[in-house]
């Protein structure tokens, strides 16, 4: 009996053991992993850093850079969604403050990053779409050729707005003529 119990202690504390030591040689492999993220560019650097500094077998290596990417980029996101939400006031006063020609400039201007900017623009923008629409067709009425320098100059269209509307009118004015 006492033998039976004195080989089940054994086992147990060689299983633990070996437990530990797998799951220390995890964190190694993961420090390493860091470290070559931290010196690296992009997940092919890290993976040519694990490969050469760490003897790791490529595609071993390749998945460890992609999932340790995956963290680093949603913990960037979520940390990035976070602060923008604190600062929510902040931005609408931004907003108010930008309404008008070229909003998503002045948008960048106050520190907005380009998505932030151009989703805030076209949220604003289609807000208005029954008012916009009413202006183009305005000034398709009125002009005989591209209508971009008239939604720019008589209603304050944004550049980019205009010159696509604009084109997008030419266009179809050439297909009715045909």
């Amino acid at each position: 009996m006492r033998w039976s119990v004195a080989c089940r202690l054994l086992l147990l504390g060689a299983a633990g053991a070996a437990a530990c030591h797998r799951t220390s040689r995890e964190l190694a492999r993961q420090q390493q992993v860091r470290t070559c993220t931290a010196i690296s560019v992009d997940v092919a650097g890290t993976v040519e850093c694990l490969v050469r500094m760490h003897d790791w077998k490529r595609p071993e290596a390749l998945a460890a850079a992609r999932a340790y990417q995956r963290v680093v980029d949603s913990t960037r996101a979520q940390s990035e969604d976070s602060l923008w939400t604190i600062d929510a006031a902040a931005h609408r006063r931004d907003v108010e403050r930008c309404k008008g020609h070229e909003m998503a400039d002045c948008l960048r201007l106050a520190g907005w990053s380009d998505a932030y900017a151009k989703h805030a623009t076209d949220s604003v923008w289609d807000r208005n779409k029954d008012r916009h629409t009413g202006e183009l067709a305005d000034c398709a009425r009125r002009s005989r050729g591209n209508p971009a320098s008239c939604l720019m100059l008589s209603y304050q269209w944004d550049s980019d707005r205009a010159q696509a509307a604009g084109d997008s009118i030419m266009r179809a004015r050439m297909i009715q003529r045909r």
